[in-house]
């Protein structure tokens, strides 16, 4: 394909691209934080490129939503939001109504195609980047290429033939990277970079506070994510500090759950830990949290602690080091290749015995300043943009 000699010139001056991005998740009035990492990539990418970003969320007859649009201008860029009615399969709701959307005057015609998840967003970015003959860019962040033989026959159809189509793939990490090209996702001339892109955090926001602990204050402990058992294990951290007090009662600690923004769950969650006798003040479940008060607890927090099943490389840990504080988390999906012992503990999913010694371990000095230097140099807004900047590139002069 010919590139156009407008797009050729930005590329050789390094001049801003027009991107626009599709998202197969997005934070929306349906569900307000699902996709909130691919808002902060698009937000990063912005930095340096032009950016509009579109995103169907299907509803049912029934919801006052249906057929609703808006257009908001977020943080140096647009977004077009719709809300058609929801159809079985629900991604014919999703590919009709993105198609039917049509860039702003200040986008025109993009540059590149970037789709955020493979499904089920994938058709319309495929066949609008095949409308305007650009290269499509596809980021990754689905745990399920790690349990894939769960994922219907016809819809790994769809992803590979969105894959087909694609000229860079951007996994969040290498190891997601190798989960997709045993999935099969290639473009039709096996010919598709792979470029590791990780997950963005504001370390404006998120940076090393004032922290000062004497010897006898208990350790503190912090726990962020939605609290969904089945992924991240809540029951089982919860086991480990009720065992904890049993076994080594001049062990003080006092730990803090920030997430859960399902009141049922977090409610049979705050039940569970009373019936293991774990209540305040050596327990605190405060539900969800703005981002500013998640970095202030950040800053506080002598160890966040995971305890995930299957994570990709989550977001929370990226967060925690850009405020100096180290992090212990199970060996899964690509933690492990950003973590080594001068910013946490690493132990094995299930693990409830290696948590307890890990736990145990923390009283020590942290370089909290070189776990901060980890965290901009690869997950600042700076550094994920300029990544992605590198990727476009690649696609446009492969093209």
């Amino acid at each position: 394909m010919e590139i156009k000699s407008t797009t050729f010139d930005r590329m050789e001056s390094k001049g801003r691209l027009k991107i626009l991005h599709i998202a197969s998740w997005y934070p929306s009035k349906v569900h307000g934080s699902l996709g909130n990492f691919i808002q902060r990539h698009v937000s990063a990418i912005s930095t340096l490129n032009e950016c509009e970003l579109w995103y169907a969320s299907p509803v049912s007859n029934e919801n006052p939503l249906m057929g609703e649009s808006e257009v908001l201008e977020n943080d140096g860029f647009m977004e077009r939001i719709t809300y058609p009615r929801a159809t079985k399969p629900g991604v014919r709701a999703v590919t009709r109504a993105l198609l039917n959307l049509e860039p702003g005057e200040e986008m025109g015609q993009p540059d590149i195609v970037h789709l955020h998840v493979a499904f089920p967003a994938g058709r319309a970015a495929r066949i609008l980047s095949e409308r305007w003959g650009v290269p499509l860019v596809v980021t990754e962040h689905w745990t399920a290429y790690h349990d894939s033989q769960h994922i219907p026959l016809w819809r790994r159809i769809a992803m590979r033939r969105t894959a087909a189509s694609t000229s860079v793939f951007a996994p969040v990490t290498d190891q997601l990277g190798g989960k997709m090209r045993e999935f099969k996702m290639q473009n039709s001339s096996s010919s598709a970079i792979y470029k590791t892109i990780p997950n963005v955090v504001d370390t404006d926001q998120f940076q090393t506070g004032s922290k000062v602990r004497e010897c006898d204050d208990p350790i503190n402990i912090l726990h962020v994510s939605s609290l969904d058992e089945s992924q991240k294990n809540i029951t089982g951290i919860l086991h480990t500090l009720a065992a904890l007090r049993i076994s080594n009662p001049a062990f003080k600690f006092s730990a803090k759950f920030i997430g859960g923004s399902d009141p049922e769950r977090l409610q049979k969650v705050r039940r569970y830990a009373a019936s293991l006798n774990l209540t305040s003040p050596c327990i605190l479940f405060s539900g969800p949290k703005e981002s500013d008060d998640v970095a202030e607890a950040m800053q506080q927090a002598d160890v966040v602690l995971l305890f995930s099943r299957k994570e990709n490389f989550p977001c929370v840990i990226a967060e925690a080091w850009a405020t100096g504080t180290p992090v212990i988390t199970t060996d899964v999906g690509g933690i492990s290749e950003h973590m080594d012992e001068s910013r946490g503990i690493l132990i094995n999913s299930d693990d409830e015995s290696g948590l307890a010694k890990a736990i145990l371990s923390l009283d020590k000095e942290w370089d909290s300043e070189g776990i901060r230097k980890y965290a901009v140099e690869n997950f600042s807004v700076k550094a994920v943009a300029e990544a992605y900047d590198d990727a476009y590139r690649i696609a446009l002069k492969g093209s």
